[in-house]
């Protein structure tokens, strides 16, 4: 039995922000073992990265614009050109829509909207300017269709993920660059602790048909996929990771 190539992100210089905790770590770490050479960008170090050779560490802020340049940069210099980006950085907050107040959402927006689209639009800007096609994968979330109570700030700035997504997987085709989308369900991380810590877990658990909550592991096979020359005519589209869970209405 052999493994279609196709499949493979071995040689592949592979960017993921937000790469030191939760979910953009499990991607640093799986396309790292799959053989990618991968740039995890992020506000903060990443010990569990740095002991292989493999993983390059940037120190950087999706928000400033000199650092999304400065890191690409070292990326370049380090690894060679970067022809995949994970747009994984992202915040959140709990706040009913009531008492959400200006710097909340300007916050939520300048790094989950503005960070993504602007990392993004440097990375093509990089691949068109070589003529080298490329794969963009942003973090959208099942909130973007069915958000909880006090998750408006975010679940806007995911559903705006989702139609920036399509947006750019439009205007970048004709470069041979794919954007697509994840979007996890209900997944223990750094971001999610305040909900759950609480009795929100068991809920969402019960309430999930395959009840359980999502893995790390659980993301894998798309993060390969859309990495890969397998998704090579798949673009403008949101795969949803979530145990089935948005089924529930």
């Amino acid at each position: 039995m052999t493994i279609d190539s196709s499949i493979s992100v071995a040689g592949k210089t592979i960017a993921v922000t937000g790469g030191s905790s939760g979910l953009g770590l499990r991607m640093v770490q799986v396309l790292a073992a799959h053989g990618a050479n991968v740039v995890s960008i992020s506000r903060t170090p990443a010990p569990d990265n740095e002991h292989r050779s493999n993983i390059h560490n940037i120190i950087a802020d999706v928000t400033v614009a000199g650092d999304i340049e400065r890191a690409f940069d070292e990326a370049e210099q380090h690894l060679g050109a970067v022809t995949v980006v994970f747009n994984n950085a992202g915040v959140a907050t709990i706040e009913r829509a009531l008492t959400t107040t200006r710097e909340q959402l300007r916050h939520i927006f300048e790094v989950n909207v503005e960070g993504a689209f602007f990392v993004a639009q440097e990375a093509a800007k990089r691949m068109i300017a070589k003529d080298v096609g490329g794969s963009i994968i942003n973090l959208s979330s099942i909130l973007a269709d069915a958000p909880l109570r006090g998750s408006g700030a975010y679940a806007m700035s995911k559903a705006a993920v989702a139609q920036m997504t399509k947006s750019l997987a439009l205007e970048w085709a004709p470069h041979g660059i794919r954007v697509n989308a994840i979007a996890p369900g209900w997944f223990p991380t750094r971001l999610n602790e305040a909900i759950m810590d609480g009795p929100a877990k068991g809920y969402l658990k019960g309430k999930n048909p395959m009840r359980r909550l999502g893995e790390p592991e659980d993301i894998d096979g798309a993060i390969l996929m859309l990495a890969s020359d397998a998704s090579s005519y798949i673009t403008g589209t949101v795969i949803t990771i979530d145990g089935g869970h948005s089924l529930q209405g």
